[in-house]
């Protein structure tokens, strides 16, 4: 199987020519939910109940996006909204791994953690099974990344490491905004040069928190596309795996789980549920090829 730095390095090929589209669905999906939050929050229930049926089939349709993006597929901004067209199905994905994260997590905060992984895959393999029902997507998720979980982790934690960098320097400008204030607080009858300094300080370290907020936008342009492309890797090589695929250039490794994040399956024959795989009634719901005869 893939180490996480050919994961990252395969992600990094696949996203090249394509990170316009890659981070123009990222925008345009949280100016939806924006927007959409903004016009329907204010309603009591309803708006909650909005938000939750749009989220669900937009969230899957991007993570759609992305998978088509780590396979090299030509993909456009339409593709995104291909959720709704399986929307049923999408849904009540989403529904249920918000459900089952929460009560697992009501547990203790590391299950909730640890669930997330477990189902980190379902929309990839709604994607792929169109056969198959929300929670036999959600249950086939869990198989597959049983023993792997801590390895989804490892990758995850790659990319979070970048907001290192706009953490430090938005603690920088906080102790400088304190010390400034602090300056003029507790000293008594302060000269005006002390009074201007104390305020120049707290202006310089404003600057560097709103410093450090611009960091951050920019750094997430550049890290969530490649982040949900390298878990769309990930799942691929899992799938190639779980099915005996192997290309001559996979290297086979002895599986470990440092965080001790295998579960015990409940089920004793671990099958594929029924209309798994390619082999299928109903094709996958695809990117639209210009080139492909009408």
């Amino acid at each position: 199987m893939m180490t996480i730095s050919q994961v990252k390095q395969t992600a990094k090929e696949s996203l090249r020519g394509s990170w316009g589209i890659a981070i123009g669905i990222l925008v345009l999906a949280w100016l939806i939910l924006t927007v959409g939050g903004g016009v329907v929050g204010w309603i009591p229930l309803l708006g909650w109940i909005a938000m939750l049926l749009l989220t669900g089939p937009l969230y899957t349709g991007v993570a759609w996006v992305y998978l088509a993006i780590s396979r090299r597929e030509q993909v456009d901004v339409a593709y995104m909204f291909s959720g709704f067209k399986e929307f049923g199905r999408t849904f009540l994905a989403y529904l249920l791994i918000c459900i089952f994260t929460f009560l697992w997590s009501l547990l203790l905060f590391i299950p909730g953690i640890i669930k997330t992984y477990s189902y980190s895959q379902t929309f990839f393999i709604l994607r792929d099974n169109p056969n198959i029902s929300a929670l036999d997507a959600i249950t086939e998720s869990r198989h597959m990344m049983n023993g792997h979980k801590g390895r989804l982790f490892g990758l995850s934690l790659t990319f979070l490491l970048w907001y290192l960098i706009p953490l430090a320097v938005a603690i920088v400008g906080s102790i400088i905004v304190a010390s400034g204030s602090a300056t003029t607080t507790y000293t008594t009858n302060p000269t005006e040069l002390l009074t201007a300094l104390a305020a120049g300080a707290t202006f310089g370290g404003l600057v560097l928190i709103l410093s450090s907020w611009l960091i951050t936008l920019g750094i997430s342009l550049y890290v969530y596309p490649y982040l949900i492309t390298s878990i769309a890797v990930f799942y691929d090589d899992l799938y190639a795996a779980s099915e005996g695929t192997f290309t001559e250039e996979t290297v086979i490794v002895e599986e470990v789980d440092p965080f001790n994040t295998t579960e015990a399956d409940p089920f004793k024959d671990d099958t594929h549920p029924e209309g798994f795989g390619p082999d299928t009634t109903k094709e996958p719901e695809r990117p639209k090829d210009e080139n492909e005869p009408k």
